[in-house]
């Protein structure tokens, strides 16, 4: 850990609150329902089909509507109680996952009720980090977030591998039944240790869809992480072509997964280094050099010779520094926003990051298509230095010279 300079105060670690020890457990555990649920439905769809199509659509439904969530209801999470959001999403999806295991439900039926749970984790992500701030302080939230994207990737490096062990063991249902248990418990959690707040928001209309594009984009630093958030497009080119990248080696499909576990190990390391050796109150000094340089380690795969465990370092270097970003970005922002407007701002950024990632996934397969997945990923992190440019000058000409509400210090 960072030690403070002499005369100040080390800050509390957020394991310290009891709100933030139960939300952070109610988060892993939902997690683990989420990987279950995905594999089983994977399984029960094809199974019902065997059809490789229905079952990625399947797939894929619960993911997309999550972004038309964000956009069009984070608002709520100003307008109501967040901590009552939260609790009503999850009583909300528990019911939804559960009639997902109704035996013979018709296939039309299930694809709905996918896309009402998906739709649903747009708000309660948007309440969820708002929430976040009223429970830790300014100083405690940037550790909070860390810890969060920490728990996320390590827990990413097992969740599907524990879905499929699952999932062979267990039917579909059962593990959907089990993920619908995994709501009903962060329910509790929430009820039970995290305290009543009043609504952040007075009552007026906040809730278009234009109004949280609006803004974050009049405000010129809001507008630099909106934009920061968007290069998401390049960093996520890795996950959509390292599957061919590992054919064109001419290796097993175990080293799939070997190249998708480094990006999590990566992530996991790259922010525990930077939690040690940087001080909060300096995170926001190094956004403009992280948003040029994360989507640099992936043009080494223009390198001739380059290999699996060049690609290896690649993926784990350029995922750790996007988390890192990741971690400034969303910790910057939930200072520059408005409390009555906290949850629509942050539900829009996820949203669009979200939407950008989705693109890029699709763009980087198709240039892996056309030409090759050294070609993708070269030509992707080649990209994001050009793209970053924009908002690391455009944060470095106006965060740094403004008032910016201090991390450390608000």
């Amino acid at each position: 850990m960072v030690k403070p300079l002499r005369g100040e105060r080390a800050p509390q670690s957020p394991f310290s609150s009891r709100e933030f020890r139960a939300t952070w457990l109610a988060e892993l555990v939902s997690y683990f329902g989420d990987q279950i649920a995905r594999v089983a439905l994977a399984i029960l769809v094809f199974d019902r089909t065997d059809s490789a199509a229905l079952t990625g659509l399947t797939y894929a439904l619960t993911y997309v509507p999550t972004v038309v969530g964000a956009l069009t209801c984070s608002y709520l999470a100003d307008l109501r109680p967040r901590r009552s959001v939260i609790m009503t999403v999850d009583l909300c999806r528990a019911a939804t996952v559960a009639a997902m295991a109704i035996p013979g439900i018709p296939l039309g039926v299930l694809c709905l009720l996918v896309s009402a749970m998906s739709f649903l984790g747009g708000p309660y992500k948007a309440a969820q980090l708002a929430l976040l701030r009223d429970i830790l302080s300014a100083e405690q939230y940037p550790r909070g977030m860390s810890i969060r994207q920490i728990t996320t990737q390590a827990a990413q490096i097992v969740g599907f591998a524990l879905g499929g062990v699952v999932s062979s063991v267990f039917t579909p249902q059962a593990c959907l039944v089990v993920d619908s248990i995994t709501f009903l418990a962060s329910f509790g959690l929430y009820r039970s240790f995290v305290k009543p707040r009043p609504t952040a928001a007075a009552s007026r209309e906040i809730g278009a869809v234009a109004a949280g594009l609006v803004l974050l984009w009049t405000d010129p630093r809001r507008r630099a992480i909106f934009l920061t958030s968007m290069l998401g497009f390049f960093y996520v080119s890795p996950e959509a072509v390292a599957a061919p990248y590992v054919s064109a080696l001419g290796l097993g499909s175990l080293w799939v997964g070997v190249l998708l576990a480094c990006t999590g190990v990566g992530a996991v390391v790259g922010l525990w280094l930077f939690h040690r050796l940087v001080p909060i109150q300096k995170y926001g000094e190094y956004l403009p050099l992280l948003c040029i340089v994360s989507g640099l380690p992936l043009v080494a795969f223009a390198m001739p010779g380059s290999g699996i465990y060049l690609a290896m370092a690649a993926f784990a270097t350029s995922n750790a520094l996007w988390c890192v970003q990741v971690v400034i970005c969303v910790s910057t922002l939930v200072e520059l926003l408005p409390d009555d407007r906290r949850a629509q701002g942050m539900g829009t950024v996820s949203a669009m990051n979200l939407t950008a990632q989705g693109i890029g996934t699709a763009v980087a397969g198709l240039l892996a298509q056309w030409q090759s997945a050294v070609f993708a990923l070269s030509l992707m992190g080649a990209a994001s230095v050009v793209a970053g440019l924009w908002p690391g000058l455009l944060w470095r000409r106006t965060a740094l010279r403004a008032s910016l509400p201090s991390i450390g210090e608000a």
